[in-house]
């Protein structure tokens, strides 16, 4: 019989993710942090977590870039790094972008209210 600790189940190896993700819609506006007069485009929020978010978005982000994210219909803003980016079907880019800061509670019901 082996000292070695059981194997972890696959899932708990493969995600390393933190905060429980909820599937989302929400209509979000994006424009690079570098310049306050960089003009906003339009994406969409994948998913969210208290972490972050994955963007659905027509412009190419680049691993390291941050962005400000604003839900459509508030006045709110968060500011994200782009952690990954790749093409999707449809020509346009996928993103994970993690929160410079974690969303609270109340700032997590707002970006999963339609």
């Amino acid at each position: 019989m082996s000292n070695s600790p059981p194997a972890q189940p696959q899932s708990r190896i493969d995600d390393q993710r933190v905060w429980l993700r909820y599937p989302s819609r929400r209509a979000v506006s994006c424009r690079l942090s570098e310049t306050d007069d960089a003009p906003f485009w339009p994406a969409q929020a994948c998913d969210v977590s208290r972490g972050g978010v994955k963007l659905l978005s027509v412009e190419k982000l680049r691993r390291g870039t941050l962005l400000i994210i604003c839900l459509k219909g508030r006045e709110s803003t968060v500011t994200a790094q782009v952690r990954y980016a790749i093409p999707s079907p449809e020509g346009k880019w996928l993103a994970g972008c993690a929160f410079q800061d974690e969303l609270s509670e109340q700032e997590l019901r707002n970006w999963l209210q339609e």
